[in-house]
Order: structure tokens, then sequence, then C-alpha cells
């Protein structure tokens, strides 16, 4: 069963049906997990007031489009911070594809990334990870017109969510799923850069 809060779209849910006490969670949530708040923290933390967009929109092969650097980014620079609003549900069985574009931030609350955010795909050597909630960070220096790619699995903890890897590494591992079932080493190519919701879940294999 899936059931979900949304405070900012127009596909909303039944929010007034909510207690008081779970309706100040949800606002609380959708203020801490905002774009706002994300952009003044990639303003403290790394300077930048606006994205740069060093980036753009390219076929990727069996991937469909991703987005690729348009110049050289140094390892721990700031590359974007992801826009969309926040959402809240939980999902179970088949209801975990149903809103394939989502990526968790903490329990049952997610970031509906938009366009062009939307298009950076997953890679099991990651060269972005994601400091705090939605800025996405260069794990390594980055050359010009290589893609960028996070590991999916740092965004989800559902058990039964999982999909077809077509990254292409050499140690690619063919199918992606929830954090809890990533080998360490896998999981080690994106320190620090893993949301801390989940970093405390796998701090102790790290």
């Amino acid at each position: 069963m899936f059931r979900a809060y949304n405070l900012t779209s127009e596909k909303s849910y039944d929010f007034s049906a909510l207690s008081l006490k779970k309706k100040i969670h949800v606002l609380w949530l959708t203020l801490l997990y905002s774009y706002f708040f994300a952009r003044l923290y990639a303003f403290l933390r790394y300077g930048m007031l606006f994205n740069q967009h060093h980036f753009e929109v390219r076929d990727s092969g069996k991937k469909g489009e991703g987005l690729f650097a348009t110049k050289d980014i140094r390892k721990g620079k700031l590359v974007f911070v992801a826009r969309g609003p926040v959402e809240f549900g939980h999902f179970e069985g088949n209801d975990c594809y149903q809103y394939p574009d989502w990526y968790m931030v903490n329990d049952n609350v997610w970031i509906d990334i938009q366009y062009p955010y939307v298009k950076v795909n997953h890679s099991c050597n990651p060269n972005l990870g994601i400091d705090r909630v939605r800025c996405f960070v260069s794990l390594r220096d980055i050359e010009k017109n290589e893609e960028l790619a996070f590991d999916y699995s740092i965004t989800d903890n559902e058990e039964d969510w999982q999909m077809d890897c077509f990254c292409g590494e050499h140690d690619c591992r063919k199918k992606i799923g929830a954090i809890q079932h990533v080998p360490s080493k896998y999981l080690s190519k994106s320190m620090p850069y893993i949301p801390k919701y989940f970093k405390r879940q796998v701090t102790h294999r790290l």
C-alpha cells in the first residue's frame, strides 16, 4: 500500500486528514528539506549562491539521457543543488516503481527531482555524491565531457526496490537496490558524501 502527503504540487493528497501533530511534523520536514534551505547551505558551505550549470543534457546510450560536464570540475566542488518538491510516502512491492524520479532523504521523505537534474544517472563508480540532501558534490576530479553520475543506492533503503544497471563500469553490480545490501567497497566510493540519514545506517560497515 502507498500513501503520500504533498504540500507543494497540484497532485496533493489528503493532508487535511492528518492529526495536528503529524501536520506540524510534515510542515517542519518540508521546510527543513526545502530548496531554500539547501541554497542557503550551499552559499555558506561552498560560496555558491546560484547553480552555475557547468553541464548539459546529452544522449547516454542505453541509459537514455544523462548530464555531461561542459568544463573540468575539481574534486570537492558543488556541481548543483537539486530542485524539486518535498514528498512524503511509504512504498512496498510494485509501488516502489510508481515514482521513479524520487530520491529518499529521510524515513518516508523524498525529493521529486526536477529537470535537468533528474537526468543524472546511476554509476557503480560515481563521480558525484550528496552533501546533506540536495547538494551534489564532485567525489573526484571530473573531466570536460565526462558523464555526471551518483550511486542511486545511497538514497534508498526500501527492501523491494531494485533496478538493472547499465553503467558499463568494470565492476558494475548489474543490479542495484537498497543501501543496506550494497557491499562496503561500493559505499566507500561515495564517502563522505552520503546523505546523513543513510550514512548512519552504514557507518559501521565503512
